[in-house]
């Protein structure tokens, strides 16, 4: 595997170099000092995937630890690389210095932009820290772009592969954009400012920043590692187009006019087209003739770029039919791992070597070592990658993420194994290694069963596909097809009735056209499986000879209408439709009984104690929504929606005047909400359902005190807050009194006391509105089996909430009265005035207050829901005074 490519194509490495070689040893010198940079931040990456769960703002930290320690790095060095082959620049050594310390500004500015976000947690002004690195960041990026144009203005004209420095200088010339954008987005901000600076952001670093500079590279790199010729370069028309979409997207998303970003984009794949011309053409050589051309850097390359244009197909997709601006997102994985992370990864597999250089036969060593199990580890890449876009199974997203990105990982295990051999042959300590006559297809065929066994031991992807059912009865076949298009839209299928000779075979071709995740499921068992907002399906439902039922069996949808009826023409009647057999429809749970307090699973408990309010005035949260089975007790285990896992959400606390930025991540596997009652915003943007694997920013300012629910408010609501999804925020009412312990109790109701993440509440209870348990804090009992405990004499403050969904409350602790009661923003007694007491204080669902009182005898006091028989399902405990 030579570096060189065939007569006729350039090649910017070693072989060809007609530079002295004390030049070149330079040269070779301090591209290693510049690369040290690109390894330290992988081996960080690596080492931080083991421990990220440890840090509340993970996932921005592991994606900019890669953007932009790896990734900024990487392009600001191989761009200067390429700048000096493209245009046969001479660089004096005095130059050489100030390269490198622009990269040690670069990793000081990133360094400070990673701390700035590390310190959210613990600081309120962390956003200082962070703008001060994006600030470096941008200045060093900004000297680079200036620098790679002062290279292309004196160099001699027409060098072929000049247009490419223009698309380096455009990259380099984004970034401080870019950076200056994300530190904005530090800073606290309302929405929708924050998501539409964050889509303008993502425009400029990624499209600009990195596409500029993939395209640039790839104008040459494309043919040289394919070892082919190139097409016809029109690399000046591709940056003028690419460039026009940038700045088109990137104005449309800072405007609000999503039509605006959707052209933008238009104008940069059209762009990126223009350039796969030239790639295509180099395929098509190849493929005529293949021999040992077939390799891991190759392969790579090419998948990155269809990863790139069916990333931005989608994403330009995204940006004309969402519904406003603040709904785009970007295809994050397909654009980070697909197309950036594999190019980089098979481009360095290719560089790495060529670098090293040392004569063909020492070149080809290091390319060899590099390419072991190439065409298996590029298989795994891309089909574990396109398994994680598209299962909803977690078991299965776990296992295909790391093949994926174990397979990636391989390329830097593999670099110094190669750096060894390749350098064993320079120092003639042994022989150089062949080439294989060859490629090796048997390693297709091998990562093939390794993906078809883990799809076997899943039960297969468990998303979308079609199937079929048998005949629904006894009846006489006509031969024929009935065959029908259905579309969901608005919780409904349209049509919502067919009718059907009997004895027709049934073909349904179901559109998902609604916003959310939905499914067609018939009670005799076909299904078309989970579709994404615009997929399709095929159902062979089968011979129909009776009435039939379907409906999405998406916990909830059904209850809100999301039925369809098959009349079979001429049948008798009876129906396939019994309701006790509906999927995802659990029967009446009547008889169950609340969990004993001495069987329940201690782990699970809610710890009720309430920490003060900090002293910051900005609050950054992270809620993570999961589906979950919770184990109640032995034998017992019940389906949860959850904010951060837990049995319901985090509490949130701070002061009128307080701003809180929260991200809310799905990573559940149907569309899921949130709705704040302590702020006041327009819930256009921030109150939407977003669905599986998309996020969104809610920033609200804390106008008024009060204790306040917050809770997913997707349809149909009570179904996903009896599920799980609710939370409170306290908002402590100015001069509140001190007391010796503060508590926060929750409650809720629960439908159904044994289910599954998949159906969590048992949908007969809820619509009649009967609980099959009254919970304090998500389970029923706990501070029954564990107390709470305080000293005689002592003082607490318990801040209610009630989740609801349904049911009121009235509060009382048996013992002892209330000499502070405060309801919904006021104080209805405060400090027995007038030598008033109280008893109880009721609350309906969503309502909030708190309750103080002392105690002052030892002795076992019960707080419990007055209304008793919710006391006698659960809403209850017990409070130890000693």
């Amino acid at each position: 595997m030579t570096a060189n490519p065939p007569s006729g194509a350039s090649n910017p490495f070693d072989a060809t170099d007609d530079s002295p070689k004390e030049q070149r040893l330079k040269r070779a010198a301090w591209h290693r000092k510049a690369s040290k940079p690109v390894s330290v931040w992988i081996g960080i990456l690596i080492l931080f995937s083991f421990i990220h769960w440890m840090f509340p703002n993970y996932r921005w930290l592991l994606i900019h630890m890669f953007t932009l320690g790896v990734v900024t790095n990487s392009i600001m060095l191989w761009s200067q690389h390429f700048t000096e082959k493209f245009l046969h620049n001479h660089i004096e050594d005095s130059e050489r210095a100030w390269q490198l310390r622009r990269f040690w500004i670069l990793n000081a500015g990133i360094v400070t932009t990673i701390t700035g976000q590390f310190l959210e947690t613990w600081w309120a002004r962390h956003w200082i820290v962070t703008c001060v690195g994006a600030t470096l960041v941008g200045c060093s990026l900004a000297y680079h772009a200036f620098y790679l144009g002062r290279q292309y203005l004196g160099a001699k004209k027409g060098r072929r592969f000049a247009p490419s420095v223009l698309a380096y200088v455009a990259s380099a010339a984004c970034l401080p954009f870019g950076a200056l954008m994300g530190g904005f987005m530090s800073v606290p901000m309302s929405s929708p400012w924050q998501e539409r600076l964050k889509l303008a952001h993502v425009a400029v670093n990624v499209l600009g920043f990195v596409g500029f500079a993939a395209v640039g590279s790839l104008a040459l790199l494309f043919a040289t590692v394919w070892r082919a010729q190139s097409g016809k370069d029109r690399m000046a028309h591709v940056v003028a187009f690419m460039g026009v979409g940038v700045l088109t997207a990137a104005t449309g998303a800072l405007l609000g006019f999503g039509v605006v970003v959707g052209i933008g984009l238009a104008f940069y794949l059209a762009g990126v087209l223009i350039a796969s011309a030239s790639w295509a053409h180099t395929v098509r050589l190849v493929a005529q003739d293949p021999r040992d051309r077939v390799t891991f850097a190759a392969m790579s390359v090419a998948a990155a770029a269809v990863w790139l244009f069916g990333a931005l197909a989608v994403f330009t997709y995204r940006a004309f039919t969402a519904p406003d601006v603040t709904a785009i997102t970007l295809p994050t994985m397909a654009l980070l791992i697909g197309f950036a992370a594999q190019l980089l990864a098979g481009v360095m597999s290719y560089l790495l070597p060529s670098n090293i250089g040392g004569g063909p036969a020492a070149t080809r060593t290091g390319m060899i070592v590099m390419d072991r199990a190439g065409l298996f580890r590029f298989a795994l890449v891309n089909l574990g990658l396109a398994i994680w876009l598209y299962t909803q199974d977690s078991w299965l997203r776990v296992v295909s993420s790391l093949l994926s990105m174990g397979s990636l990982a391989m390329v830097f295990f593999l670099i110094p194994f190669s750096a060894k051999a390749q350098l064993g042959v320079i120092r003639k300590q042994r022989e150089a290694l062949e080439l294989p006559a060859k490629p090796k297809w048997g390693q297709l065929t091998a990562a093939c069963a390794v993906v078809a066994l883990v799809l076997a031991a899943s039960g297969g992807l468990g998303t979308t596909g079609t199937k079929s059912a048998t005949t629904t009865s006894n009846v006489a076949t006509t031969g024929q097809t009935t065959e029908v298009s259905v579309e969901m839209q608005d919780m409904r299928f349209s049509p919502d009735t067919i009718t059907v000779p009997t004895g027709n075979a049934l073909t349904v071709n179901v559109t998902n056209t609604d916003t959310m995740v939905h499914d067609l499921t018939f009670a005799n068992g076909a299904t078309s499986g989970r579709l994404q907002p615009g997929e399709s399906a095929t159902v062979e439902v089968g011979v129909i000879g009776q009435d039939l039922e379907g409906w999405c069996s998406i916990a909830g949808h059904r209850q809100q209408g999301m039925v369809i009826h098959v009349t079979a023409e001429g049948a008798s009647s009876g129906s396939a439709s019994d309701m006790s057999t509906m999927s995802g429809s659990p029967g009446s749970s009547t008889s169950e009984t609340v969990t004993a307090a001495d069987k329940l699973n201690q782990d699970n408990f809610v710890d009720p104690r309430l920490q003060p309010a900090s002293s910051e005035t900005v609050h950054k949260v992270t809620l993570d929504i999961s589906e979950i089975d919770v184990p109640i007790a032995d034998g017992v285990s019940r389906g949860r929606w959850t904010f951060n896992g837990g049995v319901q959400g985090p509490t949130l606390r701070g002061k009128v005047g307080d701003t809180f930025e929260v991200t809310l991540v799905n990573n559940g596997s149907i569309p899921h909400s949130i709705d704040f009652h302590a702020g006041m915003v327009s819930p256009d943007s921030v109150m939407r359902s977003i669905n599986p694997g998309e996020s969104l920013q809610y920033t609200f300012r804390a106008e008024h005190a009060g204790a306040w629910l917050y809770h997913c408010g997707t349809m149909p609501v009570s179904m996903h807050i009896a599920a799980g999804m609710f939370g409170a925020v306290i908002i402590d009412p100015p001069n509140l009194a001190k007391v010796d312990h503060e508590y926060l109790i929750v409650q809720s109701e629960v439908y159904g006391l044994s289910s599954t993440k998949d159906n969590p509440v048992d949908s007969t209870l809820l619509q009649a509105g009967t609980p099959s348990a009254t919970v304090f804090n998500g389970i029923e009992n706990q501070y029954v089996a564990k107390p709470i405990e305080m000293n005689a004499g002592e003082t607490a403050r318990f801040w209610l909430v009630n989740a609801g969904p349904n049911l009121s409350e009235s509060f009382h602790i048996i013992g002892t009265q209330f000499h502070t009661t405060y309801k919904e923003g006021a104080y209805l007694l405060k400090d027995a005035e007038d030598q008033g007491g109280s008893q109880a204080l009721d609350l309906l669902a969503a309502q909030g207050g708190f309750v103080e009182a002392a105690f002052p005898e030892a002795g076992t006091y019960t707080m419990v829901n007055h209304q008793f028989i919710d006391a006698e399902r659960g809403a209850k405990g017990k409070i130890v005074v000693k």
